[in-house]
């Protein structure tokens, strides 16, 4: 198959791989239409017959085509290159998706899905707890499932239990809303010492991964967010942002009504122009620190429970999240 064919393929099952359920050929040219991407039924027909062939997609009947395990595979690693920014990228549209309004509580934020066995879940919600209970978890409320239940998009597998905790990328939305753009500059590993932010040891940038920068670091076993939890002194993840200098009291004010929602994470806010923890800041801006939403799992994975973690997994409404006091009992 030339270049040109495989991209056609590839977008075929892109548009499956983002909806909610199987489509057919009017749905998936419709989607690809609003995407700038013009390709007929007959077009999509052929290109579906190929990848029923190769087993990437299969049939549901007149509900229309749905990918397979394979296919999924297929798609995370077809042409990495393309995917750089993908993170920076996802972030802005799950930004743009929420309708979450503070002052009433309610509305769709952006959460993490992660998932650990059922058979060590006494030991991951002991350690999740601790965790929150020090404050370095992105808010205060979560959800937990169990085998057959559903988190967004994701069926919890039997033997598995799954989570859902606040993303940082919550805050751009409560802050967009309020008309303050954000820019996010990079996640990170934040030194605490004393329960204080000192500085960022490791850092990527949104815009030159495909990968979320805190799930990096999880599997790489590089945070320390236990001991942190613990004594105080630690490595936990975090992320840079930067907002205009105009915005900086407002988003101070934001910040703790967050907090009092329980959905704060906003550990610092700096000065106009200038650097925060050593990070420099670009003129007319103000740098942001915010916890990150993955931190829980980071304590849970550095006690030797494996865990699968996808940041920016989906939208909730927050409703749907419970106080961790309920939660991890």
């Amino acid at each position: 198959m030339d270049e040109r064919s495989r991209r056609k393929l590839l977008d075929i099952l892109r548009v499956l791989a983002e909806a909610d359920r199987p489509l057919g050929g009017t749905r998936i040219a419709h989607a690809l239409n609003l995407a700038g991407k013009d390709m007929s039924q007959r077009t999509i027909r052929y290109y579906l017959n190929l990848t029923d062939a190769e087993g990437l997609t299969e049939s549901v009947g007149r509900r229309g085509r749905q990918l397979t395990t394979r296919g999924k595979a297929e798609l995370e690693s077809a042409y990495v290159v393309d995917k750089v920014g993908f993170v920076a990228a996802r972030a802005d549209a799950l930004t743009y998706g929420m309708n979450f309004r503070l002052r009433q509580g309610k509305g769709s934020v952006v959460v993490n899905i992660s998932t650990f066995e059922t058979a060590r879940a006494g030991h991951a919600i002991e350690v999740m707890r601790r965790v929150y209970q020090a404050g370095l978890s992105m808010g205060q409320r979560l959800a937990l499932a169990g085998a057959g239940a559903r988190l967004g998009r994701l069926v919890v597998q039997p033997g598995e239990m799954a989570v859902a905790t606040i993303c940082s990328i919550s805050v751009n939305g409560v802050l967009l809303a309020e008309g303050i753009p954000t820019t996010n500059r990079f996640g990170g590993l934040l030194q605490m010492r004393g329960g204080k932010p000192q500085r960022f040891l490791q850092i990527i940038n949104y815009d030159g991964t495909t990968l979320d920068p805190l799930e990096i670091f999880i599997k790489g076993q590089m945070t320390s967010v236990s001991q942190a939890a613990a004594t105080g002194d630690g490595v936990v993840g975090a992320s840079f942002r930067e907002i205009p200098t105009q915005a900086a009291e407002a988003a101070r004010r934001l910040g703790a009504r967050m907090e009092r929602a329980g959905l704060g994470g906003i550990l610092m806010i700096g000065r106009p122009g200038q650097p925060l923890l050593e990070v420099p800041v670009s003129q007319g801006r103000v740098g942001m620190i915010v916890l990150g939403g993955l931190n829980p799992m980071a304590a849970v994975e550095e006690v030797g429970v494996p865990t699968g973690n996808r940041a920016m997994g989906t939208l909730l409404p927050f409703e749907d999240l419970r106080p961790f006091t309920e939660v991890l009992r």
